[in-house]
């Protein structure tokens, strides 16, 4: 008898980089997962995971209604620190329609014992490991679920000719602020190796990068084939990472360098602010993996080539996913 999928819910405060690494490995798992948007009160949102702990949050309204309505889940998928009580209350919830357990899996580090959920997925570049750990290279992502959804390329992308070179932006975060100097200086390096290379520049700003990014970089890339993603036209995101020759993204994400690698492209990183601790970390592991190149020691001569023993593709959500099917039919 053939096992039906198993009934997902990925819970989230809808932050998209939290958001999509757990929807991505929900998709993996059934065809079918339901995305339930929660948002705890600010004043809570901080100290939520260790009140969830104590048993001293209630059930937020946002999971009531879901439990009503679609019926209770047997796993439950969170992604961030912040979302770990959400995850911790659902297991302290009980049981699933089947009188089972509600499995619980988090990912990223939760700043909690591991002990409170029933698997964590971390990234090889946070300390975080024991028993029911599970180890990612980079973050989890939703690539390929978008891809198979084969968007429409934009005219005007077709219409430059030439090699394609995605560029992913990215912006100000926790760590530091991007300013338009650096933005500037940026788009100057880039015109420099479309020129050289003789090829277009697709440009992706995430939302940190807004239109600041745009603006800083219009001079220097005045006479460079270049289009940008306006931000409200359909995201070509899935279909610029299939069709370009190379990749440029920025190291500011984990996010966005993982999800560049899984295209199977050479994949540049660039600095638009010196990066250190994990994030410097996680690069340095890429870099070793032979996944990556800092765009501060390239040779333009093969910037399109991939290494001479490339390896393969990363799809660390189609590998997760193996490992934590394999434990759930045990």
């Amino acid at each position: 008898m053939v096992k039906s999928p198993p009934h997902i819910w990925v819970i989230s405060d809808g932050t998209k980089g939290m958001e999509v690494q757990a929807l991505g490995l929900a998709e993996q798992l059934s065809p079918a997962p339901q995305l339930i948007r929660v948002r705890p009160l600010p004043s809570l949102s901080r100290h939520f995971p260790s009140l969830a702990r104590k048993g001293l949050c209630p059930m937020p309204k946002q999971l009531r209604q879901a439990l009503n309505t679609h019926g209770t889940p047997e796993i439950v998928i969170t992604c961030g620190r912040r979302h770990a009580g959400l995850s911790l209350l659902m297991r302290r919830f009980g049981q699933n329609k089947d009188g089972g357990k509600i499995k619980t899996i988090h990912i990223q580090n939760p700043h909690l014992p591991e002990k409170y959920f029933d698997w964590l997925i971390v990234p090889s570049h946070d300390n975080l490991r024991g028993e029911n750990v599970l180890v990612s290279l980079g973050s989890l992502n939703r690539l390929n679920t978008l891809m198979r959804q084969n968007p429409p390329p934009p005219k005007a992308v077709k219409a430059l000719a030439g090699r394609k070179i995605a560029v992913l932006i990215g912006g100000s975060n926790r760590r530091y602020r991007v300013q338009a100097q650096d933005y500037h200086r940026f788009g100057a390096l880039l015109a420099d190796i479309a020129s050289m290379t003789e090829s277009a520049l697709l440009l992706i700003p995430s939302r940190r990068a807004s239109g600041e990014a745009q603006e800083a970089m219009r001079a220097p890339l005045a006479n460079t084939p270049n289009w940008w993603w306006d931000g409200k036209s359909p995201n070509p995101y899935p279909w610029i990472l299939r069709q370009a020759d190379a990749v440029i993204v920025t190291a500011d994400s984990v996010n966005m360098t993982s999800e560049a690698v899984s295209s199977g492209k050479p994949v540049h990183t660039a600095e638009l602010r010196p990066e250190s601790g994990r994030i410097a970390h996680f690069h340095k592991i890429m870099q070793e993996a032979g996944y990556t190149k800092p765009l501060t020691r390239i040779a333009l001569h093969n910037f399109f080539d991939s290494p001479s023993n490339p390896p393969p593709p990363l799809d660390e959500t189609k590998r997760i996913a193996k490992i934590l099917r394999e434990k759930l039919e045990k």
